[in-house]
C-alpha cells in the first residue's frame, strides 16, 4: 500500500507543479484583466457570457469524463485493451454529435438564456455579454472535446498533459489581452476560444500518437456508451445542479450595484488556487486507483486509499484557508489593486472572499469524496445530497442578500458546500464501512493545531504585508512556521512526506 501511495504522490506531485505554472499564469491574465477593465461593466458581461458554452460543456464533457475513467479500467481489466479502444472510439463519436447539437441549439436560446440568469443587466450591460457569447459560444465544443480527451490520458495515468494544457490557454489569453487591449470585447472574447482551441489540439495530437489507427465510430448502440449514459444520467443532474447554483448566484449579484459580480468572480478565483492546486491534484491522482480496486472489489485498499488522500488534502487545505482568511484585503490588493482596479473594488472583493473561504475546506474535500462515489459507480448518491445543497443554498442566497448583499452570496455557497461535505462523508462512511474515522480525527486535530499557530504568527507579521515585499515575507514566514509545527507535530500524512523527501535525497548520488 505504501508503494501505491508512494506513486500516487509523485503523481499528485507531478500534478500540483503543472497546476501551479498553469495558475501562475491564469493570475496574471486575471491581473491583467483587473488592471485593463477593473470590477466594471465590461467584466460583469463577460463573466455572464462564460456560462452559457462553459455550462454546456461541462455539463455533458464533465459528466462523460467522470464516468469514462472507471468504465474504461473495467472494459481493459475484463476484456482487454482493444476492446475498451473500441468502446472509447465509439464514446468520442457520440461526444462530437452531441456537442455539435449543442452548439447549434446555443446560438438559438442565448440572448434569452442571458436575460434570465443576468435579470439586472442594463441595456448596455446586456448587449456587451450578448455579444461576447455569440464569439465564445464555439467553446463549448472544444471545451467539451478537452474534457473527454483528458479523461482517457488519465485512464492510463498520464496527468502531465492535459494540466500543462492550461498554460497554452493562458499564454493565448494572455497575449490577446496585451495586443487587442483597446478592443475589450474581442480582447477577452478571442482570448478565450483561441486559448480552450489550442488545448483541445495539444490533447488531440497526443492521442493520435497514443492510439495510432484509432478510429472513432459513430454507433449509439454500443454496450459501454448505453453503460456511460446510464451513469451519467444523475451526474448530468448533480452537475446541471451545481451549474444552477452558479446561475443563480449571478441572477442575485446583477441585482446589486454594477462591480459586484466582478469583485466576487475575482474573490472566487482567490479561493480557486488553493482548491485547484491540492483538491483537483489529488482527486485527479487517486482516480484511476480508486476505479482499479472498486473494479477488483478490493474494498480495505479503497478505504485506505481514500482515507490518506483525504488527509493530505487538509494538510494542504486548511493552512491555506486560514493564511488567506486573515490576509483577504492584503491578498486582493497584492494581487489586483492597480490600474483599473481601485481600493473600493478590494474592498469588496476581500469581504467576498473572506466568505468564501469558510467554504474551501468542505469545497475542497468534496472532490475527493464524489471521485470515490464515480469510483464505486454510485452516481446517484452525490446527485441526491447536490440537489438538497442547491435548494439550500437558493433559499439562503434569497435570506442573506438583502442584509449581506454580495457577502450573503458567498457566505451561503460556504454553508451549502458544508452540508453537501458532513452528509456525503457520513453516507461514505456507511457504504464502505468505514473511513478511518478516529485516525482521520486524530491528524486533523494535529493539522488544525498546526494551522492554528501559524495563524497566530501570521496576525503578529501582518502589518507588514501592506507593502509588495511585506506580503511576501509573511506568507514566507507562515509557511514556515507551518512546516515546523507540522514537522514537531507529525500528523500521519505530513510523517509520510517528510519521510519520502528524506528517502528521495539519501537516494541522489
Amino acid at each position: 500500500m505504501w508503494g501505491i501511495q508512494s506513486s500516487i504522490g509523485r503523481a499528485a506531485f507531478i500534478v500540483f507543479l503543472a497546476n501551479l505554472l498553469s495558475r501562475l499564469l491564469g493570475f496574471l491574465r486575471e491581473v491583467l484583466i483587473a488592471r485593463l477593465f477593473g470590477a466594471r461593466a465590461i467584466t460583469d458581461s463577460y463573466l455572464v457570457a462564460q456560462i452559457l458554452p462553459s455550462t454546456i460543456a461541462g455539463l455533458i464533457g464533465g459528466a462523460l469524463t467522470t464516468v469514462f475513467i472507471p468504465l474504461f479500467v473495467e472494459e481493459r481489466h475484463t476484456k482487454g485493451e482493444q476492446k475498451a479502444r473500441e468502446g472509447a472510439g465509439v464514446v468520442l463519436g457520440a461526444s462530437i454529435v452531441y456537442f455539435l447539437l449543442a452548439l447549434a441549439g446555443a446560438y438559438l436560446v442565448t440572448p434569452y438564456f442571458l436575460r434570465l440568469v443576468a435579470p439586472g443587466f442594463s441595456e448596455e450591460r446586456f448587449t456587451l455579454a450578448l455579444s461576447m457569447s455569440y464569439i465564445m459560444l464555439p467553446s463549448l465544443f472544444f471545451l467539451g472535446m478537452v474534457g473527454i480527451f483528458t479523461g482517457i490520458v488519465q485512464s492510463y495515468r498520464i496527468f502531465t498533459l492535459p494540466a500543462l494544457a492550461g498554460l497554452l490557454y493562458n499564454m493565448c489569453f494572455i497575449a490577446c489581452l496585451l495586443l487587442t487591449r483597446k478592443h475589450p470585447v474581442l480582447s477577452l472574447s478571442l482570448g478565450n476560444i483561441l486559448g480552450v482551441f489550442l488545448q483541445f489540439l495539444v490533447l488531440a495530437l497526443f492521442l493520435w500518437k497514443l492510439w495510432p489507427g484509432q478510429k472513432i465510430r459513430f454507433s449509439f448502440s454500443h454496450p459501454m456508451l448505453r453503460r456511460a449514459w446510464r451513469l451519467m444520467i444523475p451526474i448530468l443532474l448533480g452537475t446541471g445542479a451545481g451549474y444552477i447554483n452558479l446561475v443563480v448566484d449571478r441572477a442575485f449579484a446583477s441585482l446589486l450595484p454594477v462591480g459586484t459580480l466582478a469583485a466576487l468572480g475575482f474573490a472566487a478565483r482567490v479561493k480557486e488556487i488553493p482548491s485547484g492546486l491540492f483538491g483537483m491534484a489529488i482527486a485527479q491522482s487517486i482516480f484511476p486507483s480508486l476505479s482499479f480496486y472498486a473494479a477488483e472489489k478490493r474494498i480495505e485498499s479503497l478505504r485506505k486509499l481514500f482515507s490518506y488522500a483525504l488527509e493530505t488534502l487538509w494538510l494542504f487545505i486548511l493552512p491555506s484557508s486560514v493564511g488567506l482568511f486573515l490576509l483577504s484585503r492584503e491578498t486582493i490588493q497584492f494581487l489586483f489593486e492597480r490600474g483599473a482596479f481601485d481600493a473600493q473594488a478590494t474592498a469588496i472583493t476581500s469581504e467576498a472572499l473572506s466568505f468564501y473561504l469558510l467554504g474551501l475546506f468542505p469545497t475542497a474535500s468534496l472532490d475527493v469524496i464524489t471521485r470515490l462515489f464515480y469510483a464505486l459507480q454510485d452516481t446517484q448518491t452525490p446527485v441526491k445530497v447536490g440537489l438538497v445543497g442547491l435548494s439550500l443554498n437558493i433559499v439562503l442566497n434569497a435570506l442573506l442578500v438583502k442584509p449581506f448583499a454580495h457577502k450573503g452570496l458567498a457566505l451561503a455557497t460556504s454553508i451549502s458546500a458544508m452540508f453537501m461535505f458532513v452528509t456525503l462523508l457520513e453516507i461514505l462512511r456507511r457504504k464502505i464501512g468505514g473511513i478511518e474515522g478516529k485516525v482521520l480525527l486524530q491528524n486533523l486535530g494535529k493539522i488544525l493545531l498546526a494551522s492554528g499557530g501559524m495563524g497566530i504568527i501570521v496576525l503578529f507579521t501582518r502589518p507588514i504585508s501592506l507593502h509588495f515585499l511585506g506580503y511576501l515575507g509573511t506568507i514566507g514566514i507562515g509557511a514556515i512556521s507551518y512546516g515546523l509545527f507540522i514537522a514537531l507535530l507529525r500528523p500521519r500524512s505530513g510523517e509520510r512526506i517528510i519521510t519520502s523527501i528524506f528517502h528521495q535525497i539519501v537516494r541522489r548520488p
